[in-house]
C-alpha cells in the first residue's frame, strides 16, 4: 500500500513539473506588446519643438507621409498596409481638427528626415505611430525657424497580429517606413545610465521681431495681437480690446497694458507663447521698404485721428493711397473705440 501511495505522489510531482511554464530559473518570454514598448520609447515634445523627455528618434524610409503644423494640435492620418508597398492617406477621415488645417501649410516628410515618436497606440488590428518633426535633427543649412510638423502612420497588420505574428515580422514591416536612428542618444527602461541624466530641452533660436506684425491665437483665430513699429500694440482677445506698449529682450516679450498689469510672453521661432501656454502664430510680416511706407493700415488711420487731423483730410489720404485695411467686425469696433468717425469708417470699408 505504501508503494502505491509513493507512485501516486511521484506521478503528481511529474504532472506539476510538466505544467510549469519553463525550466526552473528561466524567465517567461516577453509578449509582442512588451517588446514593442521596450524597443520604441516615446518622446515627450511640445508643439513648439521643445523636448521634455527624450525617447526614440526615427528616420523616415518611405515617401508619402503627409503632415500638418503641430500648432493645429492634430496628427495628420496616413495608412501603411503590410505588404502594401507605399504610404497612403485614407479617402475620408473624421479625425478631430483636420477640417481646421490650412491645406496650404500641409507638407510631406522627406526620406531621411528624422522625427520623434510622440505616441504609440497598439490596437487589435493596427499599430499607430504618431510622430513630430525633429527640429534639432535637421541638416545644416535648414531654416531654423521652420515650425514642427505632425503625422500619424497606422500600420495595418491584420486582426489579432499580437497573438499570431512575431515581433521580428512586425519590426520588419515598421522598418519599411521608419528606421531607428542609432546616432541620436535614446534610452529604454533598461538602458538608463546611472545616475540618469536629465534631457536638455531643445530651444528654437529666437527670430528678431519684424514690425509691424500681426499674431493670431491658434485656438481662437478671432483673437489677434498687433505689434507696431513704434513699440505700441493693440490686442483683441475674448471680445475685449486692449492697447499699450511693448518691449522685446531676447526671447522675452513684455506687454504693458494701458491702465492694467504687465504680462510676459515668450518668443519661439516666429511665433509667440503667452503666459497661459497658448500659441500665437505670425499671420502677417511686412518687410521694411519704401513701397510699404505708402500702404495704409488701421493703425495709420488711428494715428491720424489722434494727431487731430480733419476727417476730410483723412478721407482724401485714404482715397489717394494703397490700402490694406482689416475690416473685420472686431477691427471696426476697435477703430470706433479709438475715435474714428463714421465718415472715415465708411471710407475704410469702401477702400480698395
Amino acid at each position: 500500500m505504501k508503494t502505491a501511495n509513493s507512485i501516486i505522489q511521484a506521478l503528481g510531482v511529474l504532472t506539476l513539473a510538466a505544467s510549469l511554464p519553463g525550466l526552473q530559473g528561466q524567465a517567461p518570454s516577453q509578449s509582442v506588446e512588451q517588446q514593442l514598448r521596450k524597443q520604441y520609447i516615446l518622446t515627450r515634445v511640445g508643439t513648439n519643438g521643445v523636448v521634455v523627455q527624450a525617447g526614440t528618434v526615427l528616420t523616415v524610409q518611405a515617401d508619402g507621409i503627409k503632415a500638418s503644423p503641430a500648432s493645429y494640435l492634430v496628427f495628420w492620418p496616413n495608412n501603411y498596409k503590410k505588404g502594401g508597398g507605399r504610404v497612403k492617406q485614407p479617402m475620408m477621415t473624421a479625425k478631430a481638427g483636420i477640417s481646421k488645417v490650412d491645406r496650404g501649410e500641409i507638407r510631406f516628410f522627406q526620406v531621411g528626415e528624422k522625427v520623434y515618436l510622440a505616441q504609440m497606440e497598439i490596437k487589435d488590428a493596427d499599430l499607430v505611430f504618431s510622430i513630430q518633426s525633429c527640429g534639432s535633427c535637421r541638416p545644416s543649412g535648414a531654416d531654423p525657424n521652420d515650425v514642427p510638423y505632425r503625422a500619424e502612420v497606422s500600420f495595418q497588420l491584420g486582426k489579432g497580429y499580437l497573438n499570431t505574428g512575431t515581433f521580428k515580422d512586425i519590426q520588419e514591416t515598421i522598418g519599411q517606413v521608419f528606421a531607428i536612428d542609432t546616432s541620436t542618444a535614446t534610452h529604454g527602461p533598461d538602458q538608463i545610465p546611472s545616475p540618469p541624466e536629465r534631457p536638455t530641452p531643445v530651444t528654437p533660436p529666437v527670430a528678431p521681431l519684424k514690425l509691424p506684425a500681426t499674431y493670431t491665437k491658434v485656438q481662437t483665430p478671432a483673437d489677434q495681437l498687433q505689434l507696431n513699429a513704434d513699440n505700441t500694440f493693440s490686442l483683441q482677445e475674448a471680445g475685449q480690446t486692449y492697447s499699450g506698449s511693448f518691449a522685446a529682450t531676447g526671447s522675452t516679450l513684455k506687454l504693458n497694458i494701458s491702465g492694467g498689469p504687465e504680462t510676459t510672453a515668450t518668443i519661439q521661432g516666429s511665433n509667440i507663447t503667452d503666459s497661459s501656454g497658448q500659441t500665437w502664430v505670425l499671420r502677417e510680416q511686412n518687410a521694411p521698404g519704401a513701397a510699404d511706407a505708402n500702404v495704409l493700415h488701421n493703425q495709420d488711420v488711428i494715428k491720424m485721428v489722434k494727431a487731430g487731423l480733419d476727417d476730410t483730410l483723412i478721407i482724401a489720404k485714404i482715397s489717394s493711397s494703397k490700402c490694406q485695411f482689416d475690416t473685420s467686425t472686431d477691427a471696426l469696433i476697435q477703430l470706433k473705440q479709438s475715435g474714428v468717425s463714421a465718415a472715415v469708417l465708411k471710407a475704410i470699408v469702401s477702400a480698395k
